[in-house]
């Protein structure tokens, strides 16, 4: 039922607002979603300088209008999108998780976005992502070890690690809370700073950037390093669509999403380092793991992820794993 009222409200869309996917050839809107609202950083750094950036190459003949969950939920964008309701999509894995895994079992990899590139790791991803109507045209990458920190209510243990702390986290932070002794706790980001001050968690698991906004340095003072694992950002395209378009615009596409695959490596160093910097100035504390614990890390977040996403589909992600591993990008 789920199924047929989403199949129908793609149909809808396009029938009211987007452009035909059998004339792509002469100048017309593109429909854009994104998983993140304007607050998002990259949202504002790299996605809109992307789409001036393809407005501009192609003199107006790709022309993307750019909307965000407040359209769709982040949840529930894959769909809309493999269906040519909305003919782009700005997003992560784990916003899809339930449909497949592949995106988020792809942050097991090791390397970064130069090694990923020589390996072929997008046209990989996007083979997989064709049954779906996707084309992963762009695949932005973080530089390995840079992706996730903890935060915490109190420092670490004298042992290195945080044995019967309550720890928020989604599933894939599993490998590094076991490694650690932590115990997972699933909480939506709206909960987690109530969760914090009334100390029902004694702490939280997020990317390195976008604690500051949530102000969660409030309740929370003290910074866990190292951070850990490589976060993605993935350029979707409708392939019907991706397919009509003229050699030439997809030649421009290609070639600002190449940009900003790399502004992304550069604009992530600069916003985790800025906004550590300032959460330091609010009264944050930065503390190390036990020596025993960092020489763990890296292996217990990749293998978590392998596990997790496993459980999900086996035989892609054994798949996607075999791949790595030929490329020298996984055990």
């Amino acid at each position: 039922m789920k199924l047929r009222f989403r199949l129908g409200l793609a149909a809808a869309i396009v029938a009211l607002g987007g452009p035909s996917l059998i004339a792509t050839s002469h100048a017309a809107d593109y429909r854009m979603l994104s998983s993140w609202d304007q607050n998002y950083p990259m949202r504002k750094l790299l996605v809109e300088p992307f789409i001036k950036a393809v407005a501009d190459g192609t003199k107006g003949s790709v022309n993307i209008r750019l909307s965000g969950p407040e359209t769709v939920p982040p949840f529930e964008q894959l769909q809309p999108t493999g269906a040519g309701a909305f003919h782009f999509l700005f997003t992560h894995g784990a916003y899809h998780f339930g449909t497949t895994p592949i995106a988020t079992a792809v942050e097991a990899f090791s390397g970064g976005l130069a090694e990923w590139r020589k390996a072929g790791v997008r046209e990989e991803l996007s083979k997989h992502y064709n049954q779906f109507g996707l084309t992963l045209f762009g695949l932005a990458v973080s530089t390995p070890g840079a992706g996730y920190n903890i935060i915490l209510r109190s420092p670490v243990k004298p042992t290195g690690d945080l044995q019967g702390y309550k720890v928020r986290g989604t599933p894939t932070y599993g490998g590094v809370f076991k490694m650690l002794g932590a115990s997972p706790v699933e909480l939506p980001p709206a909960e987690i700073y109530t969760s914090l001050e009334k100390g029902l968690v004694d702490g939280a698991a997020w990317p390195t950037f976008g604690i500051a906004p949530y102000r969660w340095n409030e309740v929370a003072k003290f910074l866990l390093r190292p951070a850990f694992g490589t976060t993605t950002q993935l350029f979707f395209a409708n392939t019907a669509m991706w397919d009509k378009l003229s050699a030439a615009d997809r030649d421009v596409v290609m070639k600002e999403v190449a940009k900003a695959e790399d502004l992304y490596t550069k604009l992530y160093n600069e916003v985790t380092a800025a906004e550590e910097k300032e959460l330091v100035g609010k009264g944050m504390t930065v503390v190390q793991m036990g020596d025993a614990q960092k020489a763990k890390l890296g292996d217990a977040w990749s293998d978590g992820l392998w596990e997790l996403t496993a459980q999900k589909n086996a035989k892609d992600v054994d798949v996607l794993r075999k791949f790595g591993v030929a490329k020298a990008l996984a055990k």
